[in-house]
């Protein structure tokens, strides 16, 4: 919330410093150090950028390459911790703004259209509006909880399934707070098991979920198959 509040601050001069700048034109000056310094602020923070970008990759657990990183960032920043996000939507508004600031002075050094710089500002002010929205949606949605992608849903219904007496998983519920999952679910296991067994079945599965680490807690319940395949998500095994 800090970053939030901070960050909105500096919307809010950035906008003002902009309007500003509308009714008071600034004359271009020193336009070659101008440039050499956005254009070292753009190779800085776009390597930054970049390497956040394969950061995510690898939290989401994704095999990205070439420019699928790129794509594959925007694509599963959702499930990156808060803070690898958090630099991913600062860094995108410093490449951004870097990258309109560099046309504008160039704009109204070779032209006469002096308004350029203070439009480009207010942009780039109302980039850093939406930074603070998005970094404070995504910690009140951490703190409430959403349902899991589909995907990771998947990937632990695989993991549930790798266990020959699960036959069907009748109920489940995966909660994303943050970076980190809370399963809850019911499966039906073969009949005629003893209880012992069963147990050790479901103390089995506990084990391997947790084991992974964007899991934080597992609590599964046991139940005989009653002959209804209520599983319709993938994960589940062919012979199945």
């Amino acid at each position: 919330m800090i970053a939030v509040i901070v960050v909105s601050v500096m919307a809010y001069e950035t906008m003002r410093e902009g309007f500003h700048l509308l009714k008071h034109p600034a004359e271009v000056k020193g336009i070659w150090i101008n440039v050499s310094v956005l254009l070292l602020n753009i190779l800085i923070d776009g390597t930054i950028l970049f390497k956040v970008m394969k950061e995510i990759s690898q939290e989401a657990r994704v095999e990205s390459r070439g420019a699928g990183i790129v794509t594959g960032a925007f694509k599963h920043v959702k499930r990156a911790a808060p803070p690898t996000r958090l630099v991913f939507y600062e860094d995108l508004v410093a490449v951004s703004g870097a990258i309109l600031a560099l046309i504008a002075v160039l704009v109204s050094y070779f032209s006469p259209f002096q308004l350029l710089d203070g439009i480009v500002t207010i942009m780039i002010g109302f980039l850093m509006v939406g930074v603070a929205f998005r970094v404070g949606y995504d910690n009140m949605v951490g703190l409430i909880g959403v349902a899991a992608p589909k995907e990771v849903e998947d990937r632990i219904a695989a993991a549930i399934f790798e266990h020959e007496a699960v036959i069907d998983i009748y109920k489940m519920r995966i909660t994303q707070e943050g970076r980190y999952y809370h399963v809850e679910s019911y499966l039906e296991l073969k009949k005629g098991l003893p209880l012992s067994e069963a147990d050790d079945i479901k103390f089995a599965i506990q084990d391997q979920l947790i084991a992974d680490p964007d899991i934080a807690d597992v609590t599964l319940g046991i139940i005989e198959d009653n002959g209804i395949q209520e599983w319709k998500g993938t994960g589940m095994p062919e012979t199945q």
